[in-house]
């Protein structure tokens, strides 16, 4: 016989059983008429914080009682925890992974929109001029109008896309200088994000899309899950984007040089996944904490790419873009750059080497790209469940 409690993901059943809070933050996956359940959620005494029609889902606290309401409804299929993503990271990105820029390539990311979910993007500028690369920011945090970063990751990437490198005149510039980023702060000032969060950040750069040009999604976050139910969510938003003509790339994560390390969203065979190559030493080895596969047949991660002490763009984590409601503007930074270690790196390289390939070709599709990228690819002197498809040449790539 069928019990509405297996309606419960069992970490969430057990603390309710447990009575350990007084509201739970869930999501709320619907079969359908996914508005009743959002009226009885604020019926219940319940508070919505997203709502995400493309896949059917609703974000809420609510407490025991009104859950245990709310799955009595046949429109109601699963809920479960609304667990946290954390980001992945702690010399110019271009010269770690071998490229020599200057005079040699034509291609700059022109009309190509990354969509960026993380930690915000503050406004450096590199990233201001000689035109203003953050075509749009959304902060799902604190609610600010203008772009800022309070904790720096998302800065840090933004400036691997798609810094002009104007404070260090061209030396630490992004690998697509002129293409855009439409950023959305989904992680707070301590590296964590809620899932419901991302999620919601996908449904908007996914809706967005055709308006803001954009074709690339970067990820550059680790899900230390193996929740199949919320990889489902994020399999059914990557296979959209997909359809769209979009690319989502991911960091590999940082759970080891084990075999079968790799966990989360980085398994997903409808994403591109890049693993961290250190290039600090004479011949590049894998990243020590690079999560590695494989994941049952499935090749990951897809490629790799340099991540140790890689140089980009710094921020203020102490700026406040707006009081009552008035813009402010940022001081002068001391220290313009910053070194930071990590996959994420790796994953903010390939999307700006993505956004070149769109501009020569904004018709190529997920497979047509991924293709493209793995047989650009040098094999090292590392297993290759560490690197993938090796570390991506780009003088194999571009014309």
């Amino acid at each position: 016989m069928f019990s509405i409690k297996s309606k419960l993901e069992l970490n969430l059943k057990l603390s309710m059983d447990k009575g350990l809070y007084k509201t739970y933050r869930v999501i709320i996956k619907c079969n359908s008429l996914m508005e009743t359940i959002e009226k009885k959620v604020k019926l219940y005494n319940g508070k919505i914080i997203r709502s995400i029609p493309i896949i059917n889902c609703i974000c809420a606290t609510l407490t025991s009682r009104s859950i245990n309401r709310i799955i009595e409804f046949p429109q109601v299929r699963y809920v479960l925890n609304d667990c946290c993503a954390l980001l992945c990271a702690n010399n110019s990105v271009l010269a770690s992974n071998g490229v020599v820029f200057e005079g040699n390539y034509k291609l700059t990311g022109k009309n190509v929109c990354i969509g960026l979910i993380d930690s915000g993007s503050y406004p450096h500028p590199d990233l201001l001029n000689p035109k203003n690369k953050i075509t749009k920011f959304v902060d799902l945090i604190n609610s600010y109008k203008y772009p800022y970063d309070d904790n720096g990751h998302g800065t840090f990437m933004s400036g691997i896309m798609c810094g002009s490198g104007i404070e260090s005149k061209g030396l630490y510039k992004g690998i697509a200088e002129n293409s855009s980023i439409y950023s959305i702060k989904a992680f707070n000032a301590l590296g964590k994000g809620y899932v419901s969060d991302i999620l919601f950040s996908l449904q908007l750069l996914l809706n967005e899309s055709s308006d803001e040009k954009i074709k690339i999604i970067c990820l550059p976050f680790e899900l230390d899950i193996d929740n199949h139910f919320i990889l489902s969510l994020f399999e059914k938003m990557f296979q959209i984007a997909v359809k769209l003509n979009i690319t989502i790339i991911v960091p590999s994560g940082h759970q080891g040089n084990l075999q079968g390390s790799i966990k989360g969203i980085a398994t997903l065979n409808n994403c591109i996944t890049a693993a961290g190559i250190d290039t600090t030493f004479k011949d590049p080895k894998s990243y020590k904490y690079s999560s590695c596969g494989p994941i049952n047949k499935v090749q990951k991660p897809d490629l790799s790419a340099a991540c140790v002490n890689i140089c980009s763009i710094n921020s203020n984590t102490q700026y406040i873009p707006q009081r009552n409601g008035a813009k402010l503007y940022p001081k002068p930074l001391e220290n313009p750059y910053v070194y930071y270690t990590g996959t994420s790196c790796a994953a903010a390289y390939i999307s700006g080497v993505c956004a070149l390939l769109y501009e020569n070709n904004p018709e190529l599709t997920f497979n047509d790209l991924s293709s493209l990228l793995k047989i650009s690819c040098n094999l090292l002197n590392v297993p290759k469940w560490c690197q993938g498809s090796g570390m991506l040449d780009l003088n194999k790539l571009l014309p």
